[in-house]
């Protein structure tokens, strides 16, 4: 066994840092009346329709962060750590890398998420962890029971790294990957409504997601961090239009029947 070489601590680390210094731009441009007219839900409906507090919240996702460090630290070690890994790796390997685990990761998360609605026990004594955030906001993008974080996320995270081939190059790309999942998992729960129209088939967002955080949509939209595509090809997408609320304070989601289309999803 080897131990926990720098490299591999910083790769560690800085997904987490990462994690508070972005979503603590999102909370601070939540605050401007300019980001007003993207806002998919009000402020006031983050205290009056979450079903627990920001800082339940917050404890929670520390001591997810805590757990997130010490897997990392026995997984290194088990697997060899910095000592077995190439000294140099060309870009675009790394790139690759990347890219493959993204779509491994992606696909695992979507078939955890949608089991986790299907499966009652799973939803009743972990997912539902998740769904007491009704209105989401970007801290508490991971917010869930520390169970399932270990299997959707350690679990998935470590297969994705594995297959993909990162576990083998360098721990700045195993970092670069970990960071992108982080940013996205906050874009998808910051409640702003920022892609372009145009993307929203095939990349996720806050809108489709927010769809998903809504009663009716709770069984559909389970793609969970980077593409729908997953939710186009199982039959789980519910179409949705993203609108202005009347009097033109913000946006509103609108869903439509599962079979339906609209110009504006």
């Amino acid at each position: 066994m080897a131990a926990v070489t720098v490299e591999d601590a910083v790769a560690a680390v800085v997904p987490i840092v990462v994690y508070w210094a972005y979503s603590g731009v999102h909370m601070a441009l939540g605050h401007a009346r300019v980001i007003d007219k993207y806002r998919l839900n009000s402020k006031d409906e983050e205290d009056s329709k979450n079903m627990v507090s920001k800082r339940a919240v917050l404890a929670n996702v520390l001591t997810q962060h805590a757990m997130q460090l010490a897997a990392v630290a026995v997984l290194t070690v088990l697997t060899g750590g910095g000592r077995g890994r190439a000294t140099a790796t060309s870009y675009l390997t790394a790139a690759r890398q990347i890219a493959v685990a993204v779509v491994v990761f992606d696909a695992y998360r979507y078939a955890w998420h949608r089991l986790a609605h299907r499966n009652r026990f799973i939803y009743r004594h972990l997912h539902s962890w998740h769904h007491r955030i009704v209105v989401p906001y970007a801290f508490g993008a991971i917010y869930g029971h520390p169970l399932e974080a270990l299997i959707a996320d350690t679990a998935g995270g470590s297969l994705a790294v594995l297959a993909s081939g990162l576990s083998s190059s360098s721990p700045c790309a195993t970092a670069v990957f970990l960071t992108l999942c982080t940013v996205q998992g906050i874009d998808i729960h910051c409640g702003l409504s920022l892609l372009p129209r145009r993307l929203r088939w095939v990349w996720n967002g806050a809108a489709h997601h927010g769809v998903h955080h809504l009663p009716r949509g709770v069984r559909h939209n389970f793609s969970d961090l980077f593409f729908v595509t997953w939710d186009m090809v199982f039959g789980t997408h519910l179409p949705y239009a993203v609108e202005e609320r009347p009097g033109g304070e913000g946006l509103m989601l609108r869903t439509m029947p599962p079979k339906a289309s609209s110009k504006n999803n």
